[in-house]
């Protein structure tokens, strides 16, 4: 489990596994939010199960493949903190475990998981993916790590000889949805990982600043942020329940009093608040 500043969905992601896993390796890569003390919290009350790892300085390669190198079963699953697993009804992640534990013993397999993408709010997704395949599990090999991709986005090596398939029900939603600035870097950090015109020795700050001075005209990151966001929210489309299963039971409790909300105006989606009990943030 990679996290850097997770700590808006990061409880309900490890407490969905819980069950699922029978170890979760956490690596911290240089939080500055309430991650690390979340992380604490749980690591004392489940200290069979959560174990940490804090790498500050590692890219996110480096990251992923120390934490491989620390799990101790056949079946490693790649996780974030920002996923939470379906626990109940007929995608619950147990269902993936009990397959997982009858695939052949004598093969390797590497199994892409399938995700609902929420984005923005908890009512909303983009358009070019409201459900991903991308997530990864696979049979501990040390054959199989962490690379980069000719894109610039790190992705698996895996070998020839890995039996390749998919789990097509959805087990889990990838929650895209946190504050304007956390969204922003994110957005900012993939930009510097794909971009071949960057200098390869600008630090990820230094190229934020000048992002924002060439798009925004200024290197103020917080209005940035709400100006980026406030634009990408604008693509997203509502969320159709009807396709998918229903929100996981670790997040239900969120619908009644969510952060954030999409609004709209004359049809159209204007952009979004930031609720604090339900009532926005004043100006």
């Amino acid at each position: 489990m990679r996290v850097r500043n997770e700590d808006e969905w990061l409880e309900p992601s490890v407490r969905s596994i819980v069950g699922f896993a029978d170890q979760i390796v956490i690596g911290d890569n240089g939080s500055t939010d309430q991650t690390p003390a979340i992380i604490a919290r749980l690591g004392l009350e489940l200290p069979d199960l959560v174990e940490t790892l804090v790498l500050p300085d590692a890219d996110i390669c480096e990251l992923t493949n120390a934490l491989i190198v620390r799990t101790r079963y056949r079946w490693i699953v790649r996780w974030d903190g920002d996923f939470v697993a379906q626990t109940d009804g007929p995608a619950r992640i147990g269902l993936l475990r009990d397959w997982l534990m009858h695939r052949d013993a004598r093969r390797y397999h590497m199994i892409y998981l399938r995700m609902v993408e929420l984005a923005g709010d908890l009512w909303h997704q983009h358009p070019v993916s409201p459900a991903r395949a991308d997530a990864h599990c696979w049979t501990a090999s040390p054959q199989l790590r962490y690379v980069y991709d000719p894109n610039g986005y790190e992705a698996p090596l895996v070998p020839r000889w890995f039996a390749v398939q998919g789990w097509k029900t959805p087990c889990f939603y990838h929650l895209h949805i946190k504050s304007d600035e956390r969204m922003f870097w994110n957005y900012v950090w993939k930009r510097y990982l794909t971009d071949p015109t960057r200098s390869e020795d600008a630090t990820l700050t230094e190229y934020a600043e000048r992002l924002c001075r060439s798009e925004f005209g200024h290197t103020d990151m917080v209005r940035a942020a709400k100006a980026w966001t406030t634009g990408y929210v604008q693509e997203l489309v509502r969320f159709d329940s009807s396709r998918y299963p229903e929100h996981p039971a670790l997040v239900r409790p969120h619908l009644a009093a969510p952060r954030y909300r999409i609004v709209y105006d004359g049809g159209r989606i204007a952009g979004r608040v930031t609720l604090v009990d339900n009532q926005p943030e004043p100006a």
